[in-house]
């Protein structure tokens, strides 16, 4: 592997609400390189902590970010995201165990212990993984440390602490490390709670507090110099997280997980495999200092999966690379009826998932070809099979039309149909780069990229099966229905079991200018167009009319037609370099999104036209920058969702960090400088501190003074 920097993560104060401080994060690509949607960053003397790792991917080209609560943003490739995007920890497949998405694979990682994180869109590598269609975000953690020579013994870690000012938020990261030449252990802790924000006019943002702590411990065994073992055991726990664009919050959320690896070779043959297992245990209601109410849901799942990649140097201009994967998904989604029973609330435990299982396996090759001195290719295929199931349901009432959900009906309805579906998809990637002038590089690709919907997107019963229009009349709160929502819209869904799988086909092309030494200066530009049948998008089947869900869309996942398109321009510059004034960098980025249906309309949450400025200088201990970003006005949305518009804005940052030795280190900054009030194009309908049905937007954080340490030793 050879490491590659193209651009620098904004520092702390880019990250708006989520800076300060710890370790540096570097992007590692496979040589022969084709980065035809790759992007790489690294984080040198500007460094992150947060648990909201989703948070600091916004500063690359082409992805934004979902906000929603306090560690659970999902990141947005290209205008997909959520289960359109392959995220993988150390090769494991983590699958969001909530209705509401609220513990996505992202939030099971801080910015601590993170050692590269790797970003591609659309035009993904097959060996990066199938069953997605927007892009891959693969994410390592640090690698066991080792002492050099036998009978060393090696002690090493970090502690940071970290605190900002709006919102109170204050949190600790430690990380150990005993080794000698053949065995490793390494312990690391992560804590971090917050109260409310305030936006830009100083007026608290209700229910935007959490709080949330992960730990993780390993061992590892170094076989030999090529062949090393290693146990990762991770728990995790949020005590609580406000969701103000949801009608719950997480008032629990634990998680168990264990990934044994191996990494080696056999003869010429290198050897990446693990097996993993993860439990979860969540927990749903409503934070009571924030809204009233009761409401139990409870969500329960297994994940478990293996993984074989193998890398064979055929030659000095061939590599091959072939493997297999398993994940194993199991679900049970229940909500036991709330104490003090609301109309049709009861008796019985709203079975919401019953018995859910998704299990996937696939296998794939890869061939990189470099063809020349100057031209080069990646070619691969994969089959991924997919099958699902789920079991009976049972509604909080067993009246037939004695409920206010119509739940009996649409639960017989559901359980007189056959659940069980395999789907079997084929994924082709395609991409070639040719290095025409020493300053000159271009890159075109095609992906053919298949996902399978998920259980939610299939499963969930309530509003479709027995209803119609004039049931729905007759039963207008759908209270169930609204607990179906990963979208942060305010409306309510339900599933389809004839649902097909989302077939993308994307093709990208790159143009890519800089100097010879490809350091000092550089511009890239990459235009894309992606074309998706079988879209899952959805339809409208009516309005609830009474409660506090009144006039809230009461949507059905259904198959579309629909296609993306867009661009994005990047850029850096040495400014100066010299010793009076140090060293002078100004990077800069642009990204337009834009995705609409076949038969007419946007698709939702595209990201409207923004742009980063980062001007940074380095001199001696010192490390000062100002970041500047502008989001044009939001005009181009959902109307099925009553999406809202956003007006365009613009926020400025200022940071600066010094370096006192180099075990220890301080970070300051001031995010949002001039306060600017703000609504977020990405973060939701607010339906705590709104109404619903008014479908007003989120606000933006306000300022915020930040500082962080980090010792190291």
């Amino acid at each position: 592997m050879k490491k590659i920097s193209l651009l620098s993560l904004a520092a702390i104060a880019a990250l708006a609400s989520e800076p300060v401080t710890i370790q540096s994060i570097t992007v590692e690509a496979a040589a022969p390189k084709t980065d035809i949607t790759a992007n790489e960053l690294t984080t040198s003397k500007s460094k992150t902590m947060t648990g909201d790792t989703a948070s600091i991917l916004a500063d690359i080209p082409g992805v934004s970010v979902y906000q929603t609560g306090g560690s659970a943003s999902l990141p947005v490739i290209h205008g997909m995201a959520d289960d359109r995007i392959k995220i993988d920890i150390d090769g494991m497949t983590i699958t969001s165990a909530c209705p509401n998405h609220m513990n996505p694979a992202l939030s099971y990682i801080d910015t601590s212990k993170i050692a590269s994180i790797d970003v591609m869109a659309g035009i993904t590598p097959v060996s990066a993984g199938g069953d997605s269609i927007g892009g891959t975000i693969v994410i390592k953690s640090k690698d066991p440390l080792f002492a050099k020579n036998s009978g060393e013994v090696l002690i090493s870690g970090d502690v940071s602490g970290f605190y900002r000012s709006n919102s109170q938020t204050r949190g600790a990261a430690v990380s150990a490390s005993v080794a000698n030449d053949k065995i490793s252990v390494n312990y690391s802790g992560f804590a971090e709670k917050a109260e409310n924000y305030k936006n830009g006019k100083g007026a608290i943002v209700k229910d935007t507090l959490y709080q949330q702590q992960n730990q993780s411990a390993t061992i590892a065994y170094k076989v030999s110099s090529d062949d090393t073992v290693a146990l990762k055991v991770t728990k995790t726990n949020a005590d609580f997280i406000g969701f103000p664009n949801q009608y719950m919050d997480m008032l629990g959320n634990e998680s168990t997980s264990g990934n044994l690896s191996y990494k080696g070779k056999i003869s010429a043959l290198l050897i990446d495999a693990n097996a993993y297992l993860q439990n979860t245990d969540h927990y749903m209601n409503k934070i009571l200092t924030e809204r009233t109410g009761n409401m139990p849901m409870y969500t329960e799942a297994k994940e478990s999966g293996i993984n074989l990649k193998a890398t064979l140097p055929y030659s000095q201009t061939q590599t091959f690379k072939f493997g297999a994967d398993y994940d194993r998904y199991r679900l049970n989604d229940y909500w036991p009826s709330p104490t003090g029973t609301l109309g049709g609330m009861g008796p019985n435990t709203f079975l919401n998932i019953n018995n859910g299982e998704r299990d996937r396996i696939g296998i794939y090759a890869e061939e990189i070809s470099q063809w020349s001195e100057k031209l080069s290719s990646v070619l691969g295929i994969r089959y991924d099979r997919v099958m699902m199931n789920t079991g009976s349901v049972v509604g909080y009432n067993d009246g037939i039309g004695t409920t206010m959900d119509n739940d009996p009906i649409d639960a017989a309805g559901f359980n007189a149909l056959d659940h069980k579906k395999i789907d079997n998809n084929f994924d082709l990637t395609a991409t070639t780069k040719y290095e025409y002038t020493d300053t000159t590089d271009m890159e075109l690709g095609f992906a053919r990229k298949t996902r399978s919907p998920n259980i939610y997107e299939r499963y969930a019963w309530a509003g479709g099966y027995g209803s119609n229009l004039t049931a729905m009349a007759s039963s207008p709160i759908r209270m169930d229905m609204a607990m179906i929502n990963w979208f942060g819209d305010a409306n309510g869904y339900v599933g389809n079991l004839d649902l097909k799988p989302e077939i993308a086909n994307t093709i990208s092309a790159t143009l890519s200018l800089h100097d010879n030494s490809d350091k000092e200066w550089g511009l890239k530009l990459t235009p894309y167009y992606t074309k998706v049948r079988d879209y899952i998008d959805v339809t409208n089947l009516g309005s609830a009319t009474t409660g506090m869900f009144t006039n809230i869309q009461l949507l059905k996942f259904v198959n579309t037609d629909a296609h993306l398109f867009g661009a994005d321009l990047s850029g850096y510059a040495t400014l100066w370099d010299n010793s009076d004034n140090g060293k002078g960098t100004l990077k800069g980025s642009m990204s337009y999104t834009r995705g609409f249906r076949d038969n007419g309309g946007s698709l939702y949450h595209m990201m409207p036209l923004h742009a980063k400025v980062t001007l940074n200088r380095v001199s001696g201990a010192w490390n000062n920058g100002i970041d500047i970003e502008t989001v044009g006005a939001k005009e181009s949305v959902d109307t099925i969702r009553k999406e809202p518009m956003t007006p365009g804005y613009a926020l400025v940052d200022l940071r600066t960090g010094y370096a006192w030795t180099k075990q220890l280190n301080m970070d300051l900054s001031v995010t949002n400088l001039f306060n600017h009030a703000y609504e977020l194009p990405l973060g939701g309908v607010d339906v705590v501190n709104n109404t619903a049905s008014s479908y007003t937007p989120l606000q933006g954080i306000g300022r915020s003074f930040n500082i962080g340490m980090n010792y190291k030793f």
